[in-house]
């Protein structure tokens, strides 16, 4: 982020560098998805895959009903990274308003009653209303989904325990 400004407080004055700090997903290693046989199996909330029975009946019945369970769990992970991705984007771009109205204040000077700086002013507030309302949105859509896992993957388990009672 760099900041414009035009006061003439720094001139003789040594600043120091000031860092960012890091996002703690660049700090921690992720569970990541991992191939198998051709097709993508996440690892973070999934249980254990198994291949699919080829035998007929009610083993086939019980196979497929876990391939489908398997492909809703890919289909909520899937649609719980794409919102991730969602708010990362939006808090972003409100990330870039706050700081052109930063440096517009910065451009204007030391004048603190004037107009524009406070309808500046008021605009960055508002963009930091915002970004919460924003935050509270994606945690809401986040918890729905993730409701939606822990079911499916439940029902997965109540599956796999049928399927091995009686195919036992």
């Amino acid at each position: 982020m760099i900041l414009n400004t035009t006061n003439k407080y720094h001139e003789n004055k040594e600043l120091p560098v000031l860092y960012v700090p890091l996002d703690p997903k660049y700090l921690y290693t992720e569970n990541k998805t991992v191939m198998k046989n051709g097709d993508y199996q996440n690892n973070l909330f999934s249980a254990e895959y198994k291949e699919p029975t080829l035998g007929v009946g009610l083993e086939q019945l019980m196979g497929q009903r876990q391939e489908i369970l398997s492909s809703k769990m890919k289909l909520l992970h899937s649609e719980i990274y794409k919102r991730h991705e969602l708010a990362d984007s939006n808090l972003y771009q409100i990330n870039l308003d706050q700081c052109t109205c930063r440096n517009l204040i910065y451009r204007i000077g030391e004048e603190f009653f004037e107009k524009n700086r406070i309808e500046l002013e008021r605009k960055i507030i508002d963009l930091e209303e915002e970004k919460r309302r924003e935050k509270a949105n994606s945690f809401k859509d986040i918890l729905f989904l993730q409701k939606e896992v822990r079911e499916t993957l439940i029902e997965k388990q109540e599956e796999e325990q049928k399927a091995n009672m009686l195919i036992n």
